[in-house]
């Protein structure tokens, strides 16, 4: 790291004002935790006022010494770095502090796609199909500029986001549409290759060759994209099912109904475009995300004359409150004053949209594609070998949910004073919440001795219930000399699996009292962490 006067003025002002510091920008607060990484929120300070407010991601201590996942966050700090454009979120800077490596980006006021669709659901609204053709159009353009990003010889890199979800697709208050996270992209040069037959990314968002372990091109995108976008217009989920394999085998080859089967109201253009882009043979896609962007362009001609000024005053509507909120936290990061909190980076995390799958089926058929060997028999051997993405050598044990949460059915609320709302979803009743959640581990070899905040919970394979609440608990896998932990949050059922082939770096740390105690008479508040992941 450079040392210059910039560097000494903002760590002297950090030391000042009580904030840790990483390289030359001072801590303000922690927006999330995810399972490689933790996302901070910082500011730099220079000379004659100068500031600027950032979001730092930072590997975590116990990865940070770890080859592999460094590689994988270097490669991530270079992709994403490269991509210039203003549908992308922006990364300043890569840096080295102690050791520990961080990447500098953009802070961006506003919220996840995800987050506006609960805040409409919760007030029983749905997207205008104009604004969604906008922000599909939008997400597209940002795509096709890094799809179509060269590598240091100016060939194609080949690089894929392989995770478009309504969490990665950002909805700025000034209407604003950006495209986050290409931690798991690859690219045909990245330093971390990928091993074959495992999977990365959202399931329920996934591709169909995604899920069957093919080989993938931009065209993966635009399947992700267009399960966003009938997401979006329908305001239900499509194929989210209750278990990881069903949910990989709704994308390969179930039937769904197009919006209009749902009674949804939308441009013949905007329906044409998002089911052109859900067709499993990849052939039948658009052949790039600007084809996409040009057909969902003409769907919005009915439209706002300016949709993202429409844009922006839905959301200035919507989220009134968190605008209020963050902007008073912006005054005082400015001003130098102590910050008590940070707003959550996800809110509204326990409303839950429908899904389709949880619908009556619609009264027409539609043929599974020809692949041979099964669907099923393919997902069997994928799932069976990783259900959590990112594990290599010695793998910290890494859980990749669907969901930030569990399945709440949103209360209907009255709209905004004059804001007509659009049809509400049918109410689809939903299952009450569980006071236990489930814990599978595996590890490979298996017979590994299980510990769940430091008591001995058996050998693997093994399921364990746990006591649903919002704090951590630390899990640790170990046979012979060869051991990995990590925390986890069991606020819902997850899956973790660890692959054990190199002695641990460090010593076991001591472990607090298990988390498994009796079932209680009530459930806790669901946790607040809804941040999506970036790792």
């Amino acid at each position: 790291m450079r040392s210059d006067g910039n560097t000494l003025q903002s760590e002297e002002s950090a030391r000042r004002s009580g904030e840790s510091s990483i390289g030359r920008y001072g801590v303000v607060g922690r927006l999330a935790m995810g399972g490689m990484a933790e996302i901070l929120l910082g500011r730099l300070l220079g000379p004659s006022g100068f500031e600027r407010v950032v979001v730092i991601k930072r590997v975590l201590p116990h990865l940070a010494q770890q080859p592999s996942f460094t590689s994988m966050f270097l490669d991530e700090a270079r992709i994403a770095a490269a991509i210039r454009h203003p549908n992308v979120v922006q990364v300043h800077e890569l840096g080295q502090d102690g050791g520990e490596l961080f990447l500098v980006m953009e802070y961006l006021e506003g919220e996840s796609l995800h987050g506006l669709m609960r805040r409409l659901t919760l007030f029983g609204e749905r997207l205008p199909p104009a604004l969604v053709a906008h922000i599909g159009a939008e997400a597209c353009a940002g795509l096709h500029a890094a799809h179509e990003l060269p590598d240091a010889e100016g060939n194609p890199s080949g690089l894929v986001h392989r995770d478009i979800s309504p969490q990665n697709v950002f909805i700025g208050y000034d209407g604003s549409v950006k495209i986050l996270d290409f931690g798991i992209a690859k690219a045909a040069d990245r330093i971390t290759q990928t091993e074959a037959g495992t999977l990365k990314g959202k399931f329920s968002y996934m591709s169909p060759e995604q899920c069957l372990g093919d080989p993938l091109d931009r065209r993966s995108d635009l399947f992700a994209l267009g399960i966003v976008l009938y997401e979006a217009v329908t305001g239900r989920r499509l194929f989210h099912r209750e278990a990881q394999l069903k949910t990989l085998d709704a994308v390969v080859r179930a039937p769904f109904p197009t919006p209009s089967e749902l009674d949804v109201e939308l441009p013949a253009a905007l329906e044409a475009a998002i089911l052109r882009a859900l067709e499993r043979d990849r052939d039948a896609r658009f052949e790039t995300a600007a084809d996409m962007r040009r057909a969902l362009a003409e769907a919005r001609l009915d439209g706002p004359a300016v949709p993202d000024e429409a844009l922006a005053e839905l959301m200035q509507r919507l989220f009134a409150d968190r605008i209020e909120e963050k902007s008073e936290m912006l005054r005082r990061v400015r001003a130098g004053s102590d910050i008590t909190s940070v707003p959550e980076a996800e809110i509204d995390v326990e409303i839950e949209l429908p899904t389709v799958g949880a619908l009556p089926a619609p009264s027409r058929s539609e043929p599974a594609p020809e692949r041979a060997p099964s669907p099923l028999r393919r997902l069997g051997w994928i799932v069976a070998v990783i259900l959590v993405a990112g594990l290599t050598t010695i793998v910290a044990l890494s859980v990749q949910p669907d969901e930030p949460g569990p399945m709440a059915q949103a209360p209907a609320l009255p709209t905004s004073a004059g804001a007509a709302a659009p049809p509400s979803p049918a109410p689809v009743a939903a299952p009450a919440e569980p006071e236990t959640v489930s814990l599978h581990v595996d590890s490979d070899p298996s017979g590994a001795q299980v510990q769940i905040d430091g008591e001995d919970a058996g050998e693997t394979p093994l399921d364990v219930q746990l006591a649903r609440e919002a704090d951590p608990v630390v899990v640790h896998v170990s046979r012979g000399a060869l051991e990995a932990e990590e925390r986890i949050v069991p606020d819902r059922d997850q899956h973790v699996r660890v692959i054990m082939d190199e002695p641990a770096p460090r010593p076991r740390a001591r472990r607090r009292r298990t988390r498994r105690a009796p079932t209680p008479t009530a459930p806790p508040a669901p946790a607040d962490d809804g941040f999506a992941r970036f790792d």
